[in-house]
């Protein structure tokens, strides 16, 4: 089932991709055409392919630096706080790389997808396999060193 699903997928992707234009219809003009720009791009910019990977990380990081007992409100603002803070440091290296204006817009909309992408690889990933906790056991084992 799986199997049919991504090769559906892919044969429509593949079929998105193919440029469609005046090379494949019939010239009756000797007159040169112009090549046909493809339909649609996909291009990752590397600052949201870091920003998404933080995102990804960051459960497991609010883990390390706080204990068993950290209400689950304060690790949730901490989160919060971390994924804003990330969030607007990548518009900024953005806006550095780019020599453009700094846009506080992009960056605190970017910060709502990021959130939402921590605390699902938090319910989803990271808890269910046991990753926070042992992170929050090996955090607080530096803590009581």
């Amino acid at each position: 089932m799986l199997r049919r699903i991504l090769a559906a997928l892919a044969a429509t992707l593949l079929l998105l991709l193919v440029p469609v234009g005046a090379a494949t219809a019939t010239v009756i003009d000797p007159a040169p055409v112009a090549p046909v720009a493809p339909v649609i791009a996909f291009t990752l910019d590397p600052l949201t392919v870091v920003h998404l990977a933080v995102a990804f990380v960051l459960p497991v990081v609010v883990g390390l630096v706080t204990t068993r007992v950290t209400s689950s409100s304060v690790r949730a603002w901490l989160l919060a706080g971390l994924t804003l803070v990330t969030s607007l440091l990548v518009e900024l290296g953005r806006a550095i790389e780019a020599s453009v204006t700094y846009d506080l817009g992009v960056a605190l909309l970017a910060a709502l997808p990021a959130f939402v992408i921590s605390v699902s690889t938090y319910y989803g990933l990271w808890r269910p396999t046991g990753v926070t906790d042992a992170a929050q056991r090996v955090g607080a084992r530096h803590l009581a060193d």
